[in-house]
Formats: structure tokens, C-alpha cells, sequence
């Protein structure tokens, strides 16, 4: 119901300060609401970034925090559908190590066992392992240039990578790479 429909008022009429304030409040939810969806149509958010992004707006607190709650009462703010869909794009664009994408996600305000439940499942879904990841990752890095076994290494364990994983993953890269190397393979 609009506040005119609640409490009809015409020019002239003077507004008592409560239902004023009601006004202000109303048009606050409203531009925090909108402000929100817009943010949210362009891509997931959780919970805490888009807190974060309407804060720089200089928006009320508590209208937002009201708000978000709507929103994701509503289903249309979730932070199980924000881990999933980044965790979909780091392993399509960049893949990293599970711990370390969790430990991201976290830093993206997701709870701990969100994120690790969220990067558990696309995993498996997907059907990659941390080896998958590392070897899928080792393979891009030498399609570009040749890299020796410890590069591989060094690259993979900044990645997040765990040194056991890394040295594997090598190991098969510099198998591969004497493979085809030898003339009676070709």
C-alpha cells in the first residue's frame, strides 16, 4: 500500500513528523532495494560484498542490513549460489588448489564450511581432483613456453597447490616432455 493510500494527505496539509519520517524511511528501502537488485542482476554477490558495496554509497545500515535480509528471504541474494558460481569460474579461468580457494572465499565473507561445501561440490561435479586441477594447470603453463620441472613446482605451490601434488604433477610433465622427445616416438 502507498503511504498516500494509508494516510491521504493534499497540498497545504501539514504532514506530522512520523508519518514524514515513514516517507523518508519507505523512500530509503527503496533506493536500497533497487540499488541492490541492480548490483545483483549484473552478477552473484555475497552477503558481505554487497554490504560492502552498498556501504560506499553512504546507505543506512540498518536499511540495508533489512533489506539484504528481504533479499535473501526472497532468494534472490545467496551465498551458497555466490560460492558455487565463483568457485565454477576460478576452475574454468584459474584453477588454484581447493584450500585455497576456500581460504578466497572466506576472504569474500563466505563462512568457512559454505565455501568448502561449495568448492567440494562444483569439484565434484565437475569430476576434478586437486591433481586434475594441478596437471590442467601445469599444462597451460607449458603450452606457452617451456618450463622446467621446478617451475612447474614453483608455480603450482603459489597456485596453493601442496608441494607433494606439485612434484607429481612435474614428475608426469618431464615424463611427457622425454616422451616426446624420443625420435623412435615419433
Amino acid at each position: 500500500m502507498r503511504v498516500w493510500e494509508e494516510s491521504p494527505f493534499h497540498e497545504g496539509d501539514e504532514l506530522p513528523v512520523a508519518v514524514w519520517q515513514s516517507i523518508l524511511d519507505r523512500s530509503a528501502i527503496v533506493q536500497v532495494r533497487g540499488q541492490a537488485i541492480s548490483l545483483l542482476a549484473r552478477s552473484e554477490h555475497s552477503r558481505f560484498l554487497l554490504t560492502q558495496k552498498l556501504l560506499q554509497r553512504d546507505l543506512p545500515v540498518d536499511i540495508i542490513r533489512s533489506v539484504l535480509d528481504d533479499l535473501e528471504r526472497d532468494g534472490a541474494l545467496s551465498d551458497r549460489r555466490y560460492a558455487e558460481s565463483w568457485v565454477r569460474s576460478r576452475l574454468s579461468g584459474h584453477p588454484e588448489d581447493p584450500r585455497h580457494m576456500v581460504a578466497r572465499l572466506r576472504e569474500r565473507g563466505i563462512a568457512g564450511d559454505l565455501a568448502a561445501a561449495a568448492v567440494e561440490s562444483v569439484m565434484r561435479d565437475d569430476g576434478t581432483d586437486e591433481a586434475g586441477l594441478a596437471r590442467e594447470y601445469a599444462e597451460r603453463l607449458t603450452r606457452r613456453r617451456a618450463l622446467s620441472g621446478e617451475q612447474i613446482v614453483d608455480k603450482l605451490v603459489r597456485r596453493g597447490f601442496s608441494h607433494r601434488v606439485a612434484r607429481s604433477v612435474a614428475a608426469d610433465a618431464a615424463s611427457d616432455d622425454s616422451a616426446s622427445d624420443d625420435p623412435g616416438l615419433r
